[in-house]
């Protein structure tokens, strides 16, 4: 039972990431942009009026999100044809 309920755990972990991540950059463009710049140079700075630096960071934050739910149905889809 412990190691179905570590198994679980990794996936809700992996799950919620995701979402996290993806409600983060839809919601906040700016802030993820700027973070992941400050951090990681990987992403030039973000201003107030980038339109277009924030339509993309918004873009690949719902890409995530439905990552995030294309995952949690294939993993209840899984589980529906084993039970």
């Amino acid at each position: 039972m412990s190691r179905l309920l570590g198994l679980v755990i990794v996936y809700a972990a992996m799950f919620l990431g995701w979402c996290g991540v993806g409600l983060f950059m839809v919601l906040a463009p700016v802030r993820f942009g700027n973070l992941v710049h400050d951090t990681l140079l990987l992403f030039p700075e973000v201003g107030a009026k980038d339109w277009g630096k924030k339509l993309l960071l918004r873009l690949v934050g719902a890409g995530l999100l439905v990552f995030a739910i294309r995952f949690a149905l294939g993993i209840a889809q899984l589980s529906d044809q084993s039970g």
